[in-house]
């Protein structure tokens, strides 16, 4: 058996991995959707490479402090004393499951790939899948502030489809809420680099050939994974390409480049916790 696939939880006992029935359960539930023939949708919901990811993400479930205490920014993103509870922890992991049912594993971004362009999807899309995925249903309320963890975490990113986005940026007096957005189009959603840096699987061999294989088979069909955004033309709108979402912006004081809301909003963890943002 080679090192990888040694390294993969299904290939190590419970005991010798010392994890809770629960977590257990669901990195078994993780390993199924990724099967080509056990599971009830009758193809795999995402491939091998995604696989490994969500399952090395399941170990933040018993062990926030796994990876070298790396995931302590989701963990303590809401209070430096207390971190995330164990449910929490786990319903971080169940919507990023959701997610990554529709996770493009080139860009990492989450959409749908097209043959014109990469199609965004919306919260409610994300929602069918967790209850798709668990057989159960997930709550407002519950399904928002997980989203709002992962983003305090800089492990998602969220950013509106806006209107004439380039031109609009260039106009410093024109604050971020102000901007025109385009409503009836899902906002752009990617994981960022650094949750993807997290597990270390950039040098497994199973996962490069995994993604390559991904990457090909979606090259053969013709899909595309740019964004499109919206610009004005004569009296109407029409869209534009780009590779993605504009997160970047110049800051009207220091003129020099800053993160852009609602990404980049500084959040101060507070000791006494529940102060993650309202904005999704």
């Amino acid at each position: 058996m080679s090192a990888s696939k040694r390294k993969h939880p299904k290939n190590q006992s419970k005991y010798q991995r010392n994890v809770s029935d629960r977590q257990l359960a669901i990195e078994q539930r993780i390993t199924q959707l990724g099967s080509q023939k056990n599971n009830e949708f009758g193809k795999a919901k995402f491939p091998y490479c995604t696989k490994r990811l969500l399952l090395a993400f399941a170990r933040f479930i018993d062990n926030p402090h796994a990876y070298n205490g790396q995931l302590h920014d989701l963990n303590y993103c809401q209070s430096i004393v207390y971190g995330l509870q164990k449910r929490q922890r786990e319903t971080c992991v169940k919507v990023m499951v959701a997610m990554c049912c529709d996770l493009e594993v080139e860009t990492y971004q989450i959409g749908k790939p097209k043959l014109e362009h990469m199609d965004t999807i919306t919260h409610k899309t994300i929602i069918k899948n967790y209850k798709a995925c668990w057989g159960e249903t997930i709550c407002d309320k519950r399904y928002y502030h997980t989203i709002n963890l992962l983003k305090m975490a800089d492990f998602l990113v969220i950013d509106a489809v806006y209107l004439q986005d380039r031109d609009l940026l260039a106009n410093l007096d024109l604050q971020d809420n102000d901007l025109p957005r385009v409503y009836s189009k899902a906002a752009y959603k990617s994981l960022t680099q650094k949750f993807i840096s997290i597990f270390g699987l950039d040098d497994d061999e199973d996962v490069k050939k995994s993604k390559l294989r991904s990457i090909a088979q979606r090259v053969k069909k013709g899909l595309k994974t740019v964004w499109v955004c919206f610009e004005a033309f004569s009296d109407s709108y029409v869209w534009k390409k780009r590779q993605r979402a504009n997160m970047t912006r110049t800051d009207a004081q220091t003129q020099q480049p800053c993160e852009r809301y609602p990404q980049g909003r500084v959040i101060q963890p507070s000791v006494y916790g529940g102060n993650y943002i309202t904005d999704h």
